[in-house]
C-alpha cells in the first residue's frame, strides 16, 4: 500500500478542496484519535511511555490470540520481519540488529559486552543518563578499568557544534576504549551533533590497532523516530534506543544497532534466541512478551506512513513554539539551544522549582515532567499527539505562575 492510500483509507490526509488551494497535509486530528489518550489531560510528557496507535494495539492482540492458539508457533518469520523493519527505518540492515527490552538493557549489554582491558577507560558526559553511566561504571568495573565523566559544553542553552567537538578532540585519550554520548539528552534537550562527534572519534582511531579502537555509543531512545536522520548514518558505531517511547512501539521493547564493522568488538553476554547474525547474539534469550516485540514492526510501518520528515517538523514546529512563549516570561530560561534541538524543551520560570512547577500544573490538569538530574529542570515534550491549543495553553498557564 502506498503512503497516500493509508493515508486517505485511514483519514489522516487533509486533500485540499480546490486545485489553486494548500498542497495536501496531514490531519494531526485524525492522527490523535488513533490513539487512546486522555481527552481532559494536556499531556507534554507523552515521550515517556508512549501511547500506542490503533495499529499497534491491533497488532500486539492479533499475535496474543495467535500465541493462545498455540503457544509453540514463536513465529520466527516475524521476528525476522522485525529485524527488517527496524533496519530499513534506522537506515541499515536487520543483521545488524539486536532486540533488547529498553535502552538501559542495551547499554548495559554493549558495555558489558565491549572487549575492554584494565588499561582503558571509557569516557562519558556528564549529562548522560544516571543508567547510561552505571552501565558503563559496572562494566569498567568488573575488568579494573576506568570511567571517566567530562563536560562538552560550558551552557546547553548556548552550546554549539565546534565547542562539542573541540571538547571531545581534548577529551579523547589513547586509552580511551568508548565515547558514550546521547543524542537528544533528556537533561537538556540538547540534540547532539553525532557526525560530528563521529569525525572526531574516527580521528583518533588513525593509527589504531582494532583491540585500540575507540568505539561511539550512542543513546538514542529520544532521538529515533523524533528527528528526521538515519541512526545508522551517523557515524556510531553502536546504536542504542527504546522504542516504546517517540516510535510509538509496543512496551518493553528496545534495539541495538551495530555497525558491522565493529560487532568482533562486543561479545555476547546472555545466551540468546537467535543465531541470525553477530549481533542480534547480543539480545538476550529466554521468554518475552512475543505479541509486543513482534507488533514493533506495525508501530515502523505507522511512522513510515505517516512520513518521518512529516513527524520531525511537527515535533519540531510544536517544541519551537514552545520554547519561544517562554522566552518571553520576564526573568525565564530557556536551556535548550534552538540550534540544536528536538523534542524536548527544558526551561526554568521564576517562582517555581521544575517539581513545584510539575505539580502546579497537574492541579491544572496539564502534565509535564522534570529532568531528574542534578538540576531537575522542568521539561515538556512535543508529540505529534498535542496540537498548537495545548502548546498555548500551557504557555499562558506557566506565565500566570511566574506573575
Amino acid at each position: 500500500m502506498e503512503r497516500r492510500d493509508f493515508l486517505v483509507g485511514a483519514g489522516l490526509l487533509a486533500i485540499a478542496p480546490t486545485a489553486s488551494a494548500a498542497a495536501p497535509g496531514l490531519d494531526w486530528g485524525a492522527v490523535r484519535r488513533e490513539f487512546r489518550l486522555d481527552p481532559a489531560l494536556t499531556n507534554l510528557g507523552l515521550f515517556y511511555l508512549a501511547s500506542n496507535p490503533r495499529e499497534v494495539r491491533d497488532a500486539v492482540e492479533e499475535f496474543q490470540r495467535r500465541l493462545d492458539a498455540n503457544s509453540h508457533d514463536l513465529m520466527p518469520e516475524e521476528a525476522q520481519k522485525v529485524a527488517e523493519a527496524l533496519g530499513q527505518y534506522v537506515g541499515g540492515a536487520a543483521d545488524d540488529i539486536a532486540f533488547v527490552p529498553n535502552t538501559t538493557m542495551g547499554l548495559s549489554i554493549v558495555y558489558g559486552g565491549l572487549k575492554l582491558r584494565p588499561d582503558q577507560e571509557l569516557l562519558l558526559s556528564d549529562q548522560d543518563h544516571a543508567w547510561h553511566q552505571q552501565a558503563a561504571r559496572l562494566a569498567a568495573g568488573r575488568v579494573g578499568a576506568k570511567v571517566r565523566v567530562g563536560t562538552l559544553y560550558e551552557s546547553s542553552a548556548k552550546a554549539t557544534e565546534d565547542e562539542i567537538a573541540t571538547r571531545l578532540r581534548n577529551s579523547i585519550t589513547p586509552q580511551t576504549r568508548a565515547v558514550g554520548i546521547t543524542w537528544v539528552q533528556s537533561s537538556t534537550g540538547l540534540r547532539m551533533p553525532v557526525r560530528a562527534c563521529a569525525s572526531v572519534v574516527a580521528e583518533a582511531n588513525r593509527g589504531r590497532k582494532s583491540e585500540d579502537r575507540c568505539l561511539l555509543v550512542v543513546d538514542g531512545v529520544h532521538g529515533l523516530a523524533a528527528v528526521d536522520d538515519d541512526a545508522a548514518r551517523l557515524g556510531a558505531d553502536v546504536f542504542v534506543a527504546g522504542t516504546h517511547k517517540w516510535l510509538f512501539g509496543p512496551r518493553g521493547t528496545g534495539m541495538v544497532w551495530v555497525n558491522p564493522e565493529v560487532n568482533g568488538e562486543i561479545a555476547p553476554m546472555l545466551p540468546s534466541l537467535s543465531d541470525r547474525s553477530t549481533t542480534a547474539l547480543l539480545g538476550p534469550g529466554g521468554f518475552h512478551a512475543f505479541e509486543q516485540y513482534f507488533a514493533v514492526a506495525a508501530a515502523v510501518r505507522f511512522h513510515q506512513r505517516l512520513g518521518r520528515p512529516q513527524v520531525a517538523a511537527r515535533i519540531a514546529e510544536l517544541s519551537a513554539r514552545f520554547a519561544a512563549g517562554i522566552a518571553e516570561i520576564p526573568g525565564a530560561v530557556v536551556h535548550t539551544p534552538t540550534s540544536l534541538s528536538a523534542g524536548l524543551v527544558c526551561f526554568d520560570v521564576p517562582g517555581s522549582t521544575g517539581p513545584e512547577l510539575v505539580q502546579r500544573l497537574a492541579d491544572k490538569n496539564i502534565q509535564i515532567t522534570t529532568a531528574a538530574y542534578r538540576i531537575p529542570y522542568a521539561r515538556i515534550g512535543t508529540s505529534i499527539l498535542n496540537t498548537p491549543e495545548e502548546i498555548d495553553r500551557t504557555v499562558r498557564e506557566i506565565s500566570a505562575l511566574a506573575r
